[in-house]
């Protein structure tokens, strides 16, 4: 899977902030639609923990890996096209290991969510 480039972005404690362009060539826009495309909902879920591993996750943890539980509260209010800046806002509950995200600009509040996550043991 291809992302948006990365026009800026601010990690502060468990949060990030992260502003995005959305080319029209990545490969999320592929079958969705010809007339029309659009960033499905399902890929806006894995941008959010593709960037969520990339920045917030911290220390790496030896022998198991985060996975989704389950995701509540989840609403998606407008399709993210191409050609839009789209800022990504994620905050991370260490404690309830749950990930909250929205994705959104001045114009716009397209998708948001709470992942939540569980350590599972990776088999060796």
């Amino acid at each position: 899977m291809d992302y948006p480039d990365v026009i800026s972005q601010h990690v502060a404690d468990n949060q990030l902030q992260i502003e995005l362009m959305i080319n029209p060539e990545l490969e999320a826009f592929a079958g969705h639609f010809d007339q029309f495309p659009i960033i499905p909902g399902v890929v806006q879920i894995s941008w959010a923990l593709h960037y969520f591993s990339s920045f917030l996750a911290g220390q790496p943890v030896t022998s198991s890996t985060r996975q989704v539980t389950t995701i509540k509260t989840l609403k998606f209010q407008h399709v993210i096209t191409p050609n839009s800046l789209v800022i990504l806002d994620l905050s991370f509950d260490v404690s309830k290991q749950v990930l909250a995200f929205r994705f959104y600009n001045s114009e716009h509040q397209y998708s948001s969510g709470k992942i939540f996550l569980t350590h599972a043991e990776s088999e060796s």
